[in-house]
């Protein structure tokens, strides 16, 4: 059961940077941010307000990380990655997310205490150097550098990075906190810290001019991905070790970048292509050099 749901939360996952794509066509960054987290959120308040005082129970240390999971390892991603891919693409954003298990690796060794392998070394050095092919689109040069596309392709790097921390500081709460009500609170907070930014720059006419395919993909990036591929991403999370998680997290760019050039037309360029390999290399690499988190932090 537990590889089935694997399978299900990163096959959403995959599916989330196309179905992003579509929302981009009808709705702003900002406005596609708060809505999804809106949604998300007033599906979880229940199950928060349900388990209110085991919650409140919590210490200020298991708060701290619950903060810094929803706002530095939620909110913060999903910002950077819409951005990201409105100046590049679908594939890109697909690939280059995967650069989240490889980022495990290097914050494990931080703020884990793990000791840096040369397995490891060698997944974070395969994981730098396919982002910089994706993002360069080939060797890096300053000519290279100075297009929108590189931009994009930059904060779609460093969503891989701060999705990482999602994993690294959620594990340990999950020993304490039951997975719905850990989903549910890191997802209300980080709608408050993105709602006062998202707000003051939200566009009600692009609500009303937006088409049906824009609302459909921003329900389905809201109620498949952050609500129901959350909750089952925690479940297996508080159930097993983050590096027995990792070696799925090939799915995602599978699924991504087979959705995003057979149902939106996105390129595949022979840069593309290598740096996606090696950066599934990384991943493969992280994967193999052991946990890349413990119970404790």
């Amino acid at each position: 059961m537990t590889t089935l749901l694997l399978l299900l939360t990163n096959a959403i996952g995959g599916s989330s940077y196309p179905a992003a794509t579509v929302v981009l066509r009808g709705f702003p960054e900002r406005d596609a941010v708060f809505l999804r987290l809106a949604i998300a959120s007033a599906l979880f308040s229940p199950f928060a307000w349900r388990g209110r005082a085991r919650l409140a129970a919590l210490g200020a240390r298991d708060w701290l990380l619950l903060s810094a999971v929803g706002l530095l390892g939620y909110a913060l991603p999903l910002v950077l990655g819409l951005y990201g891919q409105h100046l590049s693409s679908g594939t890109s954003a697909s690939l280059l997310a995967c650069l989240e298990p490889v980022s495990l690796v290097a914050l494990s060794c931080l703020f884990l205490g793990e000791p840096m392998t040369v397995l490891k070394g060698a997944s974070l050095a395969a994981g730098l150097a396919g982002a910089v092919l994706i993002a360069f689109q080939g060797p890096p040069s300053w000519r290279a550098a100075a297009g929108d596309r590189w931009t994009g392709d930059l904060m779609l790097a460093a969503q891989g990075v701060f999705w990482s921390l999602y994993s690294v500081f959620g594990k340990p709460v999950l020993k304490r906190v039951e997975p719905m009500e850990f989903t549910a609170v890191t997802t209300m907070i980080a709608f408050a810290g993105a709602a006062p930014w998202a707000a003051s720059g939200l566009s009600f006419s692009a609500w009303r001019a937006a088409g049906a395919g824009p609302w459909l993909a921003l329900v389905y990036l809201a109620v498949a991905a952050s609500f129901l591929g959350a909750l089952i991403w925690n479940n297996v999370l508080s159930r097993v070790e983050a590096s027995a998680t990792a070696n799925f997290i090939f799915l995602q760019p599978l699924v991504g970048v087979a959705l995003g050039a057979g149902l939106l037309g996105d390129p595949l360029t022979r840069w593309t292509l290598a740096g996606g390999a090696l950066i599934v290399a990384g991943m493969w690499a992280a994967a193999r050099g052991g946990p890349v988190a413990s119970e404790a932090i």
